[in-house]
């Protein structure tokens, strides 16, 4: 059971994500997808009323997630971020990535599924890749 009474399923069932800068576009659409597949999220954002209102968001919808303020520039917002108990128990780390699309605006959940399946028991094998979330590109 997670923080909120939810029982967790999917594949991300039983694990924690850490998503930093979660409280809006990309990173809060990470989130999103890391809940609804099953992992309890820690979202984390410089500004408590951002990680408020996330929270309240994410858990209106039915899904396990807790918030805590966190600058990832200071040491001790850091340290206090690892030292939750959430995150002390299990860690996947997800720092938000930059998306940039040359034919179309790209929108934040464009990047949230490959994300998510890098969570996943499915990418266990994958190591040391960089995958372009871009849609598509010209040729050069």
């Amino acid at each position: 059971m997670s923080s909120s009474g939810i029982q967790q399923k999917g594949v991300l069932a039983n694990r924690v994500a850490v998503v930093t800068g979660a409280t809006d576009g990309i990173g809060f659409a990470i989130a999103r997808r890391l809940a609804q597949d099953g992992a309890h999220v820690v979202v984390s954002s410089r500004k408590q009323q951002n990680v408020d209102r996330a929270v309240a968001v994410l858990q209106g919808e039915g899904l396990s997630v807790t918030g805590t303020v966190c600058h990832v520039g200071k040491a001790e917002d850091r340290e206090r971020l690892v030292a939750t108990d959430w995150v002390s128990r299990t860690r996947a780390e997800i720092l938000t990535p930059t998306v940039r699309v040359p034919c179309r605006i790209g929108q934040p959940e464009d990047c949230a599924g490959i994300v998510s399946f890098l969570c996943s028991p499915d990418a266990s094998y994958i190591t040391g890749e960089n995958i372009v979330v871009a849609g598509f590109s010209p040729r050069l």
